[in-house]
């Protein structure tokens, strides 16, 4: 592998999507039905809490909500199976929350060794070759791809790559697991969200380690020009 094997700047988040009262998400809430401490909570940074929108940090992990959709994220790579235990503690709680879609999200910065490496990333996915006639001076800005991954019940994979600022040179790679929980055909909106808490438990190690697999095998993928 080329000269990226730098600690990357790195977060891991779990998205959904539905319905969802964000004055209830606030530290307090949290910490009385013991899904973090009460110390947590008290020492919680809180940048908003309103009937549209909370949004609050506490030392480990970052909290947003809007009416129509959560995320929790962590940027500490040692916390990202306490992340989705939080989640999974949230949604088992709100187990009525009608909740139609979520994802998995990893987004890692990873510093290449040197220019000549970063545009040889780019030229790899993207060949200069195929834009010339139609653009001068191309270079990839973003570059996305949707799939399937095998064993896994999510409904699409998209992965993005793009380059990076910070670190420059460096590049961006985002990996999104993708599940329409309607498509799933449960009875009711409990099934759907025990569905939901289901795939939290079985399928996030699995997502973070394919993640690891990605990242490895792209940043490989291409040759430095000697």
């Amino acid at each position: 592998m080329p000269d990226t094997e730098r600690a990357p700047l790195a977060s891991v988040s779990i998205v959904a999507i539905g319905s969802f009262n964000p004055a209830i998400f606030q530290p307090l809430w949290f910490s009385t039905n013991g899904l973090i401490r009460p110390e947590e909570a008290a020492s919680a940074t809180i940048n908003l809490i309103t009937n549209d929108v909370t949004a609050f940090r506490t030392e480990w992990f970052a909290v947003q909500v809007l009416s129509e959709s959560s995320i929790f994220e962590t940027k500490d790579p040692t916390k990202a199976r306490p992340l989705r235990d939080l989640v999974v503690g949230t949604f088992t709680i709100l187990e009525h929350t009608p909740v139609k879609a979520f994802g998995f999200n990893s987004q890692k910065h990873f510093r290449m060794g040197s220019e000549e490496e970063w545009h040889a990333f780019g030229d790899h996915f993207a060949p200069r070759e195929s834009w010339k006639a139609v653009v001068s001076q191309p270079g990839m800005r973003v570059l996305g791809i949707l799939g399937r991954r095998d064993g896994c019940k999510a409904s699409a994979m998209n992965i993005i790559v793009q380059p990076s600022a910070p670190p420059h040179p460096g590049v961006l790679i985002h990996v999104n697991q993708h599940y329409d929980l309607l498509e799933a055909k449960k009875a009711s909106q409990a099934d759907l969200n025990a569905y939901l808490l289901e795939i939290l438990r079985d399928e996030w190690d699995g997502f973070l380690e394919y993640c690891d697999r990605t990242e490895q095998h792209l940043l490989s993928a291409y040759k430095p020009k000697e």
